[in-house]
């Protein structure tokens, strides 16, 4: 509708006062496309960001080949979620590891999501595929950076991960914060603990994380940093591992300084939602 009024506009100057009216309206467009593009780039990918992303694509093609018509287990554990911004301090580009991703990146590989790394289906896929580099004798890609492959046998080492990571969360002192999941802070890391726990524990839902930063120049350069907005949240969405009767997510911290974090779960059917605020 717009590109029909525009052309019947123009149209009618054409007619009405010649060629240089039209003339000009084309180059006034072609500098406001010009402008408009060049404050458009802060929100999109930096050269960093779009360096990782062609490394993770390349990786990505690659793991494909080698998994197609197999039965892969997607885990993605320590890389949560961004649910509506992007930093540009950590080492991942948006929307990378979601569900949509790997269905588009593997295709032709039978996908199984399994938070229950040591249930029947996660036991039954011939590979695994991560974004977290575990290192093992049944790791695949060892050169690769962003997009690791597994062989089946990997799943031991992956619980073994877990437990090292478990045990240095818990080991760091009380939890900050005690609700259907108790909470600990290590130095850089966020950490959600349940145990014990089963499958039904782990809920439809994710965990919600909203983190306040103390200062907006930590800020990732989005739009609202851009027209100097002070908002300093930033969501992430953490998807809970079952292991040894154990559940744990954690959410990596960038090492800026914090000053508040909300989190919790939002209730479904019969459960109960939970809200934890912590000022740090």
């Amino acid at each position: 509708v717009p590109l029909v009024f525009y052309s019947l506009l123009l149209l009618y100057v054409r007619e009405r006062w010649g060629n240089r009216p039209v003339a000009v309206f084309a180059a006034a467009a072609l500098l406001a496309f010009l402008v408009g593009a060049f404050r458009l780039h802060p929100w999109g990918l930096d050269a960093h960001a779009a360096k990782l992303q062609q490394t993770a694509m390349a990786e990505l093609g690659a793991i494909r080949e080698t998994t197609r018509g197999k039965f892969v287990l997607v885990l993605e554990f320590m890389k949560p979620e961004w649910s509506k911004q992007q930093s540009g301090r950590q080492p991942t580009w948006q929307g990378t590891w979601s569900r949509l991703a790997w269905q588009y990146y593997l295709a032709g590989s039978v996908l199984i999501y399994s938070r229950d790394v040591e249930g029947a289906a996660a036991r039954a896929a011939d590979f695994i595929v991560s974004p977290d580099r575990v290192e093992s004798d049944a790791l695949l890609t060892s050169r690769n950076e962003q997009a690791f492959l597994y062989d089946s046998a990997g799943i031991d080492d992956f619980v073994e991960w877990y437990r090292a990571a478990y045990q240095r969360a818990v080991s760091a002192g009380d939890p900050v914060a005690r609700s259907y999941f108790d909470v600990y802070l290590g130095d850089d890391t966020l950490s959600f603990v349940r145990e014990p726990c089963v499958r039904e524990d782990l809920g439809p839902r994710a965990i919600s994380v909203v983190v306040t930063r103390e200062d907006p120049k930590y800020l990732p350069r989005t739009h609202k940093r851009h027209y100097g907005s002070d908002n300093r949240d930033i969501r992430f969405l953490l998807s809970p591992i079952l292991f040894e009767g154990k559940c744990m997510a954690v959410l990596p911290l960038s090492g800026y300084p914090v000053s508040h974090i909300r989190t919790g779960q939002r209730p479904t059917g019969d459960r109960r939602g939970w809200t934890v605020d912590m000022d740090l």
